[in-house]
């Protein structure tokens, strides 16, 4: 990750400076985050994705390209170089006086928390959009959480104005008795 640089762009064209500096062959990173926005006239959640870090990339810029990196039209400034530890982080220590100093995140850590973040909004979407496949009185089998691996009865699907997305409800049967819960419907499997 050597000549790894933060690039400072105008506000709201980021991706178009990540489409120009992937035409000349380089690697970018744009943090990206998936919102959702509810459109009246579709009476529905409209998914996008918008930039985690305004006005902010980060690319690994050989030295032969940094003249055209410098002169992209949206391009602010010179793109700053990252120094290792601002690649790797530094982790928590104690200094030769006692002090503790807490760890600090790195590029590399805060790379995967986006993506992290990003995968678990994309199930959100799937989530959102889910139309149901399960009858009534259908067996399942729960893949997740404090019922894993627990069969369940399918009862209906959940739609609450304030959820982001449906849940299923179903039956457990625990010692004898029928517990009902709620749960995502990618967390549960026909049998």
């Amino acid at each position: 990750m050597g000549n790894t640089f933060a690039i400072n762009t105008t506000r709201n064209r980021e991706f178009q400076v990540e489409q120009e500096l992937l035409a000349m062959g380089l690697h970018p990173w744009v943090p990206k985050r998936r919102d959702s926005r509810y459109v009246k006239e579709k009476r529905a959640a409209v998914w996008y994705d918008r930039p985690y870090v305004p006005k902010l990339i980060f690319c690994v810029i050989p030295a032969v390209y940094w003249p055209d990196v410098y002169g992209l039209k949206n391009v602010i400034g010179k793109p700053f170089a990252l120094s290792a530890m601002d690649i790797r982080g530094v982790e928590a220590h104690t200094k030769h006086d006692g002090r503790k100093v807490p760890a600090t995140p790195g590029l590399i850590q805060f790379k995967s928390a986006v993506a992290a973040e990003y995968e678990d909004c994309c199930r959100l979407e799937k989530n959102s959009n889910y139309q149901c496949k399960y009858h009534p009185g259908q067996a399942l089998e729960v893949l997740d959480g404090p019922f894993e691996g627990f069969r369940a009865e399918f009862k209906k699907v959940i739609k609450r104005a304030h959820d982001e997305y449906s849940r299923l409800s179903l039956c457990v049967d625990i010692f004898g008795r029928e517990t009902p819960i709620e749960i995502d419907p990618d967390r549960v499997q026909e049998l």
